[in-house]
């Protein structure tokens, strides 16, 4: 074994998809901000959040390989923002409701990036139509819940997801253009963080 070869190296079992770091990075900062407080006690707790959900993610390669996997990691990445709001005393239901948006959030943008993928395979052009109705009813419906209920940050956080995903569904990105689809995305994460402060 050469000198610079490393039976194990963290580098490279971290994830390699921005995707992961945007959510990661959103959601942690979307805590922070709902929280106001930057003190010791929460850079701890978020600290605390991002080392465990990064230990979580050394099996990126096998999510990687199932759709449900990759769903799955952006609820879990959407809730990673919990333990935070819950060290900065927000309310229960101001947590939940929050976590809800940006779960709705993630897992459509999930669903955005796997019916991309869907378009390239072989008879992959249903299965891209259903996921793409399902990133449009989710955030939509979800909307008109929070509407209901009178929480207009989560409902216009909704609103916006669903908005993101109809540009998409029109253009109909393919794996070529995954590029700006995950631009677009991390733009669409990076105003959940806003709005959801409102």
């Amino acid at each position: 074994m050469k000198v610079d070869e490393h039976p194990f190296k963290l580098r490279d079992r971290l994830p390699t998809e921005h995707g992961f770091w945007v959510m990661l990075a959103a959601a942690q900062a979307s805590a922070l901000l709902r929280t106001g407080s930057t003190s010791p006690s929460m850079v701890i707790a978020v600290s605390t959040v991002v080392m465990v959900v990064v230990a979580g993610s050394l099996s990126h390669r096998q999510v990687r390989k199932s759709s449900a996997a990759q769903l799955l990691s952006a609820g879990g990445l959407a809730l990673s923002s919990v333990p935070v709001e819950f060290a900065g005393d927000i309310a229960f239901a101001n947590i939940a409701t929050a976590a809800l948006a940006r779960l709705v959030v993630f897992v459509t943008s999930a669903l955005v990036v796997r019916a991309a993928f869907a378009r390239a395979a072989r008879a992959g052009q249903r299965q891209s139509r259903l996921l793409c109705g399902a990133s449009l009813a989710i955030p939509f419906a979800s909307a008109a819940f929070f509407f209901a209920l009178g929480r207009i940050p989560e409902a216009g956080t909704c609103v916006i997801a669903g908005a993101v995903c109809s540009v998409f569904a029109w253009c109909a990105p393919t794996v070529k253009q995954l590029k700006p689809l995950g631009l677009g995305l991390a733009g669409l994460a990076a105003v959940t963080v806003i709005t959801l402060a409102l």
